[in-house]
């Protein structure tokens, strides 16, 4: 073996030792970066909720933990709860895991365990379990850039005050619901607000009684104008749509057998939370509707106006069964013509 032999074998075994100690140094570096990462979480996460009890509002993560060392971190609890003592409001669900790749911080993945009990005064309150909640974040350095919402297999109970004029002070009714599956989907485009929801096979039943109209399957897609800010803010807070405009792009509501509604069209919301618009409305199997909608709600005012709309619908549709028309919507009040049919809830 030659000098120069020895010498290269040498500078070989050399370098060979120097990435090994590189290769050390650089674990050590990214554990303790990871632990300190984890440390940091817990400690500022801890202080901040401690800090929001001074608000009158309070969450708990109980058993808080983080995990998933070397590649992922995420965080744990055992148990969540919420609570808004100046709203009357409270919840608590089951376990919280989380999860993030290292490499990808800002898009993380949660998963929510039940069962859920929620509370708010006065008198309403929900109770509900899932098989899967799951939700994917995306965010940036200013919030939330697009999040989803998906479960499987709700099912649950509301009970909510009873809005019968000749019912007792105190009276609730207990509406039992149930659904396949759904989705929520949120997304800043520019400046606007995407976003897309649906329901899959929802069953409604009211004090123990059958069930009240056929499994539903739903979804809309709609844009808020100027309202991508609310995702960097983290979401909806009381009063975000107010004083706010957007676009329908479809609403679909199919109860099976052919009843189908379908709606689209441009919308406002005052500073009240009513909702202005007109919307290009297809209902397909009046007859169908009818008969359902007059056994859901049995009452005799209710059924003359459910009768009244179906023959109104039929009318225009020149007596087909099918009909497509123009719905506007002034203040919350929906109107078929000049005839008023409808209040649409607050936003």
């Amino acid at each position: 073996m030659t000098a120069t032999d020895i010498a290269e074998r040498s500078g070989g075994s050399r370098k060979i030792r120097w990435l090994a100690i590189g290769i050390v140094l650089f674990l050590i570096v990214y554990s303790g970066a990871w632990f300190l990462a984890a440390s940091q979480i817990e400690t500022r996460l801890s202080a901040f909720l401690d800090g929001k009890k001074a608000t009158g509002s309070s969450a708990e993560c109980a058993d808080m933990d983080v995990r998933g060392f070397p590649f992922r971190i995420g965080l744990f609890c055992d148990k969540v709860r919420l609570d808004d003592t100046a709203k009357g409001a409270s919840a608590t669900f089951g376990a919280l895991r989380s999860a993030a790749q290292v490499y990808r911080p800002g898009h993380a993945i949660i998963e929510l365990d039940g069962p859920a009990e929620i509370r708010i005064s006065p008198g309403l309150s929900v109770s509900a379990d899932w098989e899967l909640m799951h939700a994917s974040m995306q965010a940036t350095l200013s919030g939330l850039d697009r999040t989803s919402i998906t479960y499987d297999q709700l099912a649950g109970t509301a009970v909510v005050p009873s809005m019968d004029d000749d019912a007792p002070d105190g009276a609730t009714h207990k509406l039992a619901f149930a659904a396949g599956h759904g989705e929520l989907h949120l997304r800043q485009n520019g400046a606007d607000l995407d976003a897309a929801v649906s329901i899959d096979k929802l069953d409604t039943k009211l004090d123990g009684g059958p069930s009240l109209l056929p499994a539903l399957n739903a979804s809309a897609d709609l844009t808020f104008v100027d309202r991508a800010a609310l995702m960097e803010a983290g979401g909806l807070v009381p009063n975000a749509l107010h004083n706010s405009k957007g676009e329908m792009r479809n609403l679909t509501l199919d109860f099976g057998g052919g009843m189908v509604t379908t709606a689209s069209g441009p919308f406002s919301v005052d500073d009240r939370g009513l909702i202005s618009g007109e919307f290009h409305v297809t209902m397909k199997n009046i007859e169908g509707w009818r008969q359902n909608l007059v056994k859901a709600f049995p009452d005799k005012d209710d059924t003359v106006m459910i009768n009244n709309i179906a023959n109104m619908l039929t009318a225009l549709a020149d007596g087909k069964n099918e009909a497509t028309v123009k719905l506007n919507v002034r203040d919350g009040i929906a109107f078929l013509a000049f005839f008023p049919i409808g209040e649409l809830p607050q936003l």
